[in-house]
């Protein structure tokens, strides 16, 4: 894996990330479900990568 796709990877995150925050903050109930959702991804990819 080169540099640019880390990059792009790293800014792809960030904006999923911003867009649950803003979600979480507008709408309670459904941002803590894709914070979860974000967590279980997060907690699989670690684990799957390992």
């Amino acid at each position: 894996m080169n540099n640019d796709q880390i990059s792009v990877r790293t800014v792809v995150l960030l904006l999923v990330g911003a867009l649950t925050v803003v979600v979480a903050l507008q709408k309670p109930a459904l941002g803590a479900a894709i914070g979860v959702g974000v967590v279980v991804v997060a907690l699989l990819n670690e684990l799957m990568g390992r």
